[in-house]
């Protein structure tokens, strides 16, 4: 049976009606599919805020997840710095070279820094025509439709996300390009939520990073401090302890000797000239001696302190009048630096000349086995607002480490000639003061010797009431 033009008809109608719900059912699919997709990607997003503490990390995951439920080509997130009141460029995808350099958007400028400032986000049909992009003809995120949403937490504004270059899901060639709806917007809204809370999370544990990383610096810092500090209450126990015996044995020797070179004196009058050279010999060794002795008096007797203002800059010019030809005739070369303006200091002004001329002669010592350069240097400057610091550096050998520990002990030596009492008696003397005298040589780059003085101490106060 040949159906009829009616039942043809019906059929026709029929069919269409089947091609527009089935065309309804794929829109409907895939509308679901994005639904399901932008769930999966809140989902996600919570997941991440609490596996990725690092926010360069999470940053870069949020942004290929977000441009990935937006269908976006071009995408960038720019953080607020809440002091200098700029958006920073924290991450971008897809931005040309020059843009990805222009990390800085002042709050209120520029279609991200309006957004922040209102706190509202902007949907546009075109940015190569809106003037708010401020650059015609070549916009940074291309052309076509662009979003922006500002990043919130709370009543707080942290950053922004900037989305442009709607790509087709559908694959169909032709027409105008794709653009950013309502719905995208939406979905956008409730996505930057989350991630405005994660960023600020990680935001914030990585500050308490920082913070952990400086007060471990400033643990160890301590702990350094207090080993220094009980080395030198060893060291300072310790020379005062060899100070009382020394000083007891040097007193006991000194009588003898002052005989031995009342005896020398009187033999060189009276002996016939053949033996003259012998009593000569002999002068010399007692003579020797008693520079010993004299030494072990100084290290063992603790000289009371003679306080007054003493200027640095003068006290080191006067050191250098009288060191300074020396220094020359053996080619080194003297830089000196002495901060304007530095304090002076409570101090006895003999005792720190002496530590200063033994330092400057140990330099020179030192340097007369270098055949290159030269070079001694001295700096006086602040340490701080209670202190000043004294550096002498010389470019010799340095000192060997297996013996910079116990360099400033008594008798210790690395010269052919010397009693090695110069440094041990520097020691004490800048203790006195309320100082602390200390030591660095690296390999093979010399030594720097540093003393650290109080520009006031209680004794001061004491001294001027």
């Amino acid at each position: 049976m040949v159906p009829g033009l009616g039942q043809v008809a019906e059929i026709g109608e029929i069919a269409h009606a089947f091609s527009r719900m089935l065309s309804e059912l794929r829109g409907s699919t895939e509308r679901l599919e994005d639904l399901v997709f932008k769930l999966g990607t809140l989902n996600d997003m919570v997941e991440m805020a609490a596996r990725i503490p690092k926010i360069e990390d999470l940053l870069s995951h949020v942004l290929e997840r977000t441009m990935r439920a937006v269908s976006a080509g071009i995408a960038s997130i720019m953080l607020l710095d809440h002091e200098r009141q700029v958006l920073r460029m924290a991450v971008g995808r897809g931005l040309r070279d020059e843009t990805e350099a222009e990390v800085e958007v002042r709050v209120g400028e520029g279609i991200a820094g309006r957004v922040v400032e209102l706190g509202e986000p902007v949907l546009v049909a075109d940015i190569a025509t809106d003037p708010r992009f401020g650059r015609q003809g070549s916009p940074p995120y291309g052309g076509g439709s662009f979003i922006c949403m500002p990043l919130r937490v709370g009543d707080r504004i942290v950053g922004a996300v900037n989305l442009a270059k709607k790509e087709s899901t559908t694959g169909a060639a032709g027409g105008s390009p794709p653009a950013f709806t309502q719905t995208d917007l939406q979905f956008l809204n409730a996505l930057m939520t989350y991630t405005a809370y994660a960023v600020d999370n990680a935001r914030l544990f990585q500050e308490a990073q920082e913070a952990t990383h400086r007060l471990q610096e400033v643990v160890e810092d301590q702990k350094l401090r207090l080993t220094l500090a009980q080395q030198q209450m060893v060291q300072a126990a310790k020379l005062s302890a060899l100070g009382e015996l020394v000083a007891g044995v040097a007193h006991e020797l000194n009588n003898p000797l002052t005989v031995l070179i009342g005896v020398t004196e009187m033999l060189d009058e009276k002996v016939p000239e053949s033996l003259r050279e012998h009593v000569g010999l002999l002068k010399d060794a007692v003579e020797a001696a008693r520079h010993v002795v004299r030494g072990l008096l100084t290290f063992g007797r603790k000289m009371p302190l003679e306080r007054r203002r003493v200027d640095l800059g003068d006290l080191l010019d006067r050191v250098l009048a009288l060191t300074s030809s020396e220094l020359r005739i053996t080619d080194i070369v003297i830089e000196k630096e002495v901060e304007s303006g530095l304090p002076a200091v409570w101090a006895d002004g003999n005792q720190l000349q002496q530590v200063l001329t033994n330092l400057i002669a140990n330099a020179k010592q030192a340097m007369a086995e270098v055949d290159g350069q030269r070079r001694l240097r001295i700096s006086m400057r602040r340490a701080g607002a209670n202190r000043v610091r004294i550096l002498i550096a010389d470019t010799g050998p340095g000192i060997p480490p297996a013996i910079i520990a116990s360099v400033f002990d008594p008798f210790m030596t690395t010269k052919p000639e010397g009693t090695g009492l110069g440094l041990s008696i520097s020691y004490g003397i800048i203790r006195e003061h309320g100082g602390q005298l200390s030591v660095e040589s690296p390999p093979g780059r010399g030594a720097t010797f540093a003393i650290e003085l109080p520009i006031e101490t209680p004794a001061a106060d004491a001294a001027r009431a």
